[in-house]
């Protein structure tokens, strides 16, 4: 048996797998390592017939604190053609955008970055009163990538989109319900049994409703995605090479390392 640590694990209930990204020492930072277990008990809980739905949330103060820059690949291109080859989408985001089941985010802390981006991925959105959501990503010398920020234009517009992705501020949980980013926010110990009551109601409806319902949307709202996180790729691949990004990272790099 390995002795490397699993940073998410599943636990399946009544028909409903709660998935947690489990790295909290980290905030729940995510790396490489994140991405492929939160990925892999994704795919198992989908592939899981005793499961009718997902909650995705994460472990201790936050749901993810957004990308690990203390991974030499984070945010960073050597050679344009292999980036390319390599970062054809991001794993968590195909997985939630295509996923066959119901999946909701119950963000419980800091949603930062690609934790914020992750959500806009899921059905919708339940917050405690403690989160937090940000895009930091342009104050890095970077942008939101993969469709980003119109990932989430979808759930608050255009306006309120750029607003929180162009200054990179902290939206709370009261002003994201208000925006639209959360259907509904709860003190910090109802999340998750708010979350489960939900996903009980919904999977207790007929799953071939369910199916055609989400796909009815998801289709149409995708017709535009594509192009835009091809050509969002080259967009961050520029980035990562300039000397700005490589600036505004290190107050961050320096921040983690505190945290840790």
């Amino acid at each position: 048996m390995s002795d490397s640590p699993r940073y998410a694990r599943t636990e399946v209930s009544d028909g409903i797998a709660l998935v947690t990204i489990d790295r909290p020492s980290r905030l729940n930072a995510w790396g490489s390592e994140v991405s492929a277990h939160t990925v892999e008990e994704l795919i198992a809980a989908e592939a899981n017939p005793d499961v009718g739905g997902v909650i995705l949330t994460g472990a201790g103060r936050a749901f993810s604190a957004g990308a690990d820059l203390k991974e030499e690949s984070t945010h960073n291109v050597d050679d344009a053609e292999s980036y390319l080859e390599e970062h054809q989408g991001s794993p968590i985001f195909d997985v939630l955008g295509a996923y066959s089941k119901p999946v909701i985010a119950a963000v419980n802390g800091y949603a930062i970055g690609v934790g914020c981006l992750m959500c806009c991925c899921t059905d919708f959105i339940l917050a405690s009163s403690e989160a937090s959501f940000r895009l930091p990503q342009t104050s890095l010398g970077i942008l939101p990538a993969y469709g980003g920020t119109l990932r989430l234009a979808r759930f608050v517009g255009r306006g309120n989109a750029l607003h929180m992705a162009l200054t990179g501020r902290a939206v709370g949980a009261e002003e994201a319900k208000r925006i639209g980013l959360v259907v509904s926010v709860h003190e910090p110990d109802e999340l998750l049994p708010t979350a489960r009551a939900t996903m009980q109601e919904i999977i207790s409806y007929p799953p071939q409703a369910l199916r055609l319902a989400r796909e009815s949307l998801r289709y149409g709202y995708d017709a535009g995605l594509a192009a835009t996180e091809q050509a969002d790729l080259f967009r961050q691949m520029m980035l990562y090479q300039t000397r700005g990004s490589a600036k505004q990272h290190e107050p961050w790099r320096s921040r983690q390392e505190g945290d840790a």
